[in-house]
């Protein structure tokens, strides 16, 4: 939705939204926010004032704030208002073809090479982040070196001269969080991107005028695997290199994200495209949509891999690589790119001068003259005339340094019954600096676990608290029941997948309970059929489910197979039920820590 003039256009759209978003800032804020928003829609005109040599090339938008992906930005902002910078490396092969510019009548096969074949790219980015809720950036790519061949040979015109060094242009983006849930596991966002024209305009570094792209994005999960998505307009101005035209267009990013390590570490992938969504002309003047024209829809995917590298999650790096999945200008046979990033908390501040308990203290210093740690304080309202204060919270002036505390749990070393393990977090802190005993591991302390020695998953009722779904382990009983049978294909010992949670229900119990060192897994059937037939069935079951567990993080010695077909039935082989019932998989253990 936009309003045009002969110099330029005001998008209403991402105004309107982003005004409504301003109002969760204080006043201040907002209104620095609305000049700024006000400036950049201003300065954006919808079409180049003269016709445009080439066209800003790159389809990789980086994200640049500190959690973002390479290529995506997640609606996202820390806790903490906080400056950020990245710095990136890319390297991209064929970004752009002579079949995707050649006109009808070229002779692509007398062309030798690729209009621009190689492209070293470096991408800076610089920003803030505020309020947990906007963030605000700068990104200024650069082309290091890029090569190519003249298709003018080929009959392509408007091409420009390639020059190995290009400057791109200018991208100032700002950022907003509209909606988040309450659990954060849902959360949606809008931006604006204002493009100045800083790019060369004859090596694919810039599209000639100022312009602007208005984007949405979401973030949930999946489990624990982050799920983002952008979809957003870029409004361009109009260029053409042979038959290819650029104008507006829609774009369009999804990707997966898995944090491992607590987060230390993250994987995923993501793909990213655009599409025309005009009709435009090239060299042979026949105005064409350019709504998924192929030469005019760049797709392509990365895989990346991120690391923080410092305790305290500040400096970063990571790395993606991917290739083209179509034709498209801009997506190149392979792309590579690296990145290193760190931010910095900003405090707050209210004033220059210095707080009124500040001026007292230096008042009495001047006067009284003792100050024998040389902190600052003076020594008669000192707590610790001897010990350097360090200004740190909780009570930065009271004269005593902040005690120490090795594990950062918030209790004191001298307090701290286990000073190298943090306390946990749970609700249930004695704040004797010790975590909560948790045996089964399954976050659920043993203290409100209904099944201590079974992990399970945190439930409201406080008898099924921390207690798996499928089995169960009696007290007294060297039996572990399975409360759902495992199922196998018909006259089978293949395990149907239905079955892989009840399994994986086992595997955590033998990985929690180190004590039992050795299981008996029995298979049965009903009385239908051969014996013989009978006992090996019941026997490779048994061996199924074994290797399962095996393959599954278990101890091949801490298992035993047997087979033993329907000479121990449980029910009745009379009835379809009681024949269902004898069918079946038993668990018993046969030696534990406190045995032989």
């Amino acid at each position: 939705m936009r309003a045009q003039r002969q110099a330029g256009t005001i998008y209403v759209g991402p105004a309107i939204a982003l005004a409504r978003l301003c109002g969760r800032f204080p006043s201040a804020l907002a209104g620095a926010l609305a000049l700024v928003i006000g400036a950049l829609l201003l300065l954006a005109p919808a079409r180049a004032l003269a016709q445009q040599k080439t066209f800003y090339l790159d389809r990789l938008t980086v994200g640049g704030a500190p959690e973002d992906p390479i290529g995506l930005w997640r609606p996202f902002a820390g806790p903490q208002s906080r400056f950020f910078a990245q710095l990136g490396l890319g390297f991209a092969l064929n970004t752009l073809r002579i079949e995707t510019i050649a006109p009808p009548s070229a002779r692509v096969e007398q062309f030798s090479g690729n209009p621009v074949s190689t492209q070293l790219i470096s991408y800076p980015t610089v920003g803030f982040e505020i309020a947990s809720r906007l963030t605000l950036s700068a990104t200024l790519p650069f082309a290091l070196y890029q090569s190519g061949s003249d298709p003018s040979s080929a009959g392509v015109t408007g091409s420009g001269t390639l020059e190995p060094f290009a400057l791109f242009d200018l991208r100032l983006d700002a950022r907003g969080i509209i909606y988040k849930s309450e659990d954060k596991k849902f959360l949606f966002g809008t931006g604006l991107s204002f493009y100045a024209p800083t790019g060369s305009q004859f090596s694919y570094g810039g599209d000639g005028a100022a312009h602007t792209a208005w984007s949405f994005a979401f973030e949930t999960y999946l489990r624990d695997v982050i799920l983002v998505g952008n979809l957003g307009v870029h409004f361009r101005p109009r260029g053409s290199v042979g038959e290819l035209a650029v104008g507006d267009e829609l774009t369009l990013g999804v990707g997966g994200f898995l944090p491992l390590r607590n987060g230390l570490f993250r994987v995923g992938a993501e793909v990213f495209m655009s599409t025309g969504i005009e009709s435009l002309a090239g060299q042979s003047r026949v105005e064409t949509s350019t709504f998924l024209l192929g030469r005019n829809t760049p797709i392509e995917w990365l895989a990346e891999a991120r690391a923080w590298l410092d305790p305290d999650r500040q400096l970063w790096i990571s790395g993606g690589l991917g290739t083209r999945l179509d034709l498209g200008y801009g997506a190149p046979d392979f792309r590579v790119v690296a990145m290193v990033g760190y931010h910095l908390p900003i405090e707050d501040s209210d004033a220059n001068s210095p707080a009124a308990r500040m001026r007292v203290i230096r008042e009495r210093i001047s006067k009284s003259g003792g100050d024998f740690d040389h902190d600052g304080i003076p020594d008669d309202v000192d707590l610790c005339p001897s010990v350097p204060e360090d200004h740190l919270e909780p009570d930065p002036n009271d004269g005593c340094p902040v005690p120490p505390d090795r594990d950062k749990d918030g209790v004191p070393d001298e307090f701290d019954k286990c000073p190298d393990v943090p306390e946990d977090k749970d609700g249930i802190q004695d704040m004797d600096g010790c975590p909560e005993e948790d045996y089964d591991n399954d976050g659920v302390p043993d203290v409100s676990d209904a099944c201590p020695r079974e992990p399970g998953s945190p439930s409201p009722d406080p008898k099924q608290n921390g207690c798996p779904q499928f089995i169960k382990r009696v007290t007294g009983s060297t039996e572990i029941q399975i409360l759902k049978q495992i199922q196998f294909d018909t006259g089978k010992a293949s395990i149907k997948p239905a079955s892989f949670a009840i399994m994986e229900e086992i595997a955590k119990l033998l990985r929690a309970n180190p004590d039992i060192k050795r299981l008996s897994i029995e298979g049965h059937t009903d009385n239908r059929g051969a014996l013989d037939m009978n006992q090996k069935l019941s026997q490779d079951r048994a061996e199924s489910v074994m290797n399962y567990l095996a393959t599954h993080g278990i101890d091949a010695g801490r298992l035993e197979a047997h087979g033993f077909g329907p000479t121990k039935p449980i029910d009745t082989n009379d009835t379809e039920m009681g024949r269902q019932n004898n069918r079946r998989v038993e668990f018993h253990i046969v030696q534990s820590a406190n045995q032989p």
